[in-house]
């Protein structure tokens, strides 16, 4: 009888503490006035974003950097070209370094739709 009554409260216990969950969140509409913060909110779904096509003939690993809007930072190893994406629309500077030559290159550009960079070649002295 005690082991009937001890399982009794164990499973009612169980019951209980199962039903205490967190209370669900909803998704809503985001409001016209932009955020106190300054931050900025950008909806994804309706922006078109960049792409950025780059030919690596440096014999090594290509190093992209843009700062702008957003900062985003690609490698490559792929010797041709090569296209990055998803990238925020906007005006960037491109800094441009590789493994197998000393030196960088600096772009300044604005990205919208697909922005293609010279080829990057290593001189040999």
């Amino acid at each position: 009888m005690k082991t009937l009554r001890l399982f009794t409260i164990v499973l009612l216990a169980i019951l209980v503490i199962s039903t205490w969950s967190p209370a669900p969140a909803y998704a809503k509409q985001p409001d016209a006035t932009p955020p106190a913060n300054g931050s900025l909110t950008i909806d994804l779904t309706k922006t078109k974003l960049a792409k950025l096509r780059v030919d690596n003939h440096t014999g090594g690993t290509l190093y992209i950097s843009l700062s702008g809007p957003r900062s985003y930072h690609f490698a490559t190893s792929k010797q041709g070209k090569t296209i990055f994406q998803n990238i925020e629309p906007g005006k960037y500077t491109f800094t441009v370094t590789s493994s197998a030559c000393g030196g960088k290159l600096t772009y300044k550009r604005t990205m919208k739709g697909t922005t293609s960079l010279k080829p990057v070649i290593c001189k040999k002295k």
